[in-house]
């Protein structure tokens, strides 16, 4: 590594398996995951004060109609001021009778963040500057959705410098400001390959041009994709990114340098950067929560499919212990656990009290 590893963040996904109607008719509000994410974050503040960004992917949206969507913000009431801000657009729409919020179909073709894919993230700033371009999450947009590219995560790239280079000699144009940047660029680069690949052998083949790009997104293939982007990366991370199809990522340094959760039920599949958030958020128990094994990846393709892969070789294990003391809730069963033992150890024998204070 030619850089020291410094400080984390915050990341949350919920992944939609059943559709909005399915969340109205059992929960009540087709605001369910909106709603979910608002917590799934709040309980994640300890986690970074500096900004906050959330971030939308909506499945099956017609030609010509928005299907990915940000907001980002660095005021001191980042989280509070963003979805305020949405809850308000939304009630301004609902007052003027331009939707109906229990309307599913509604509240996906009026509300922003009413999608199947919503993620969110919570800075703790280390590099870049400290203003709203400087949160997550960050894209890469064209006119191809599976070319279209969202990405957010706690991490921090020790050979950023190396990175950047990398892109210079194959032609790009790197902005130096921040590693989050360059992660960026590095997925969307294997991106690129493998949808050019993909398109010039089905436009080859003769397939007419509008069943190409259903093609090319049940084609895709995001584990190779990851592995290709991960292979000069040297740092601690816990990335999580989004195609504009609707192709979801998640993945986890081969250290496990910073900590990453999931849950899967039948009916959604959620992450956090903290087993508890999960826990609590979603009223189960700490054994339902899973901790993603270091050097592997969790990836949903757009109709739901999912699994949970190594992309990479895993290596020494090496978790953060700053992450685990001073940012994790220490409601955390496991996290309790570890910051005993840890006390214990660095503990000196009891050799009998002298009755001199310590």
């Amino acid at each position: 590594m030619s850089d020291f590893l410094k400080h984390e963040c915050g990341v949350a996904a919920i992944r939609l398996l059943k559709p909005l109607s399915y969340f109205q008719d059992k929960y009540g509000s087709t605001l369910w995951a909106f709603n979910k994410l608002l917590i799934l974050m709040e309980k994640q503040y300890n986690r970074g004060q500096d900004g906050a960004g959330i971030g939308c992917v909506k499945l099956n949206m017609p030609l010509g109609q928005p299907y990915l969507f940000r907001t980002r913000d660095a005021s001191k009431d980042a989280l509070t001021s963003i979805f305020n801000g949405q809850i308000k657009k939304l009630n301004k729409k609902v007052r003027r009778g331009q939707v109906n919020l229990k309307d599913a179909a509604d509240i996906k073709n009026n509300f922003d963040y009413g999608g199947e894919i919503l993620m969110g993230h919570l800075r703790y700033g280390t590099s870049g500057l400290f203003d709203e371009g400087s949160c997550h999450p960050y894209l890469r947009r064209t006119n191809w959705p599976t070319r279209t590219l969202m990405v957010l995560g706690n991490f921090n790239m020790t050979n950023t410098p190396e990175l950047n280079q990398r892109m210079i000699e194959r032609g790009q144009h790197p902005v130096f400001g921040t590693d989050t940047q360059t992660v960026l660029e590095e997925i969307g680069y294997h991106l690129d390959e493998a949808h050019t690949d993909l398109y010039r052998a089905l436009r080859d083949s003769g397939m007419p041009g509008p069943e190409i790009p259903h093609a090319i997104s049940s084609r895709l293939n995001i584990q190779e994709i990851i592995h290709n982007s991960a292979k000069q990366w040297d740092g601690g991370y816990a990335i999580m990114g989004a195609i504009g199809n609707g192709d979801y990522f998640c993945l986890r340094d081969p250290h496990g340098i910073r900590p990453c959760h999931y849950l899967i039920t039948d009916e959604f599949i959620a992450v956090a950067s903290e087993r508890v958030p999960l826990m609590t958020v979603f009223e189960v128990e700490s054994e339902q929560v899973q901790e993603l094994p270091p050097a592997n990846m969790l990836s949903i393709k757009a109709d739901g499919t999912h699994a949970i892969t190594e992309f990479t070789t895993p290596l020494k294990p090496a978790p953060c212990s700053f992450e685990k003391i001073y940012f994790s809730r220490g409601n955390d069963p496991i996290v309790y656990r570890e910051r005993k033992a840890l006390g214990a150890a660095l503990t000196p024998p009891n050799r009998g009290f002298s009755g001199r204070p310590f």
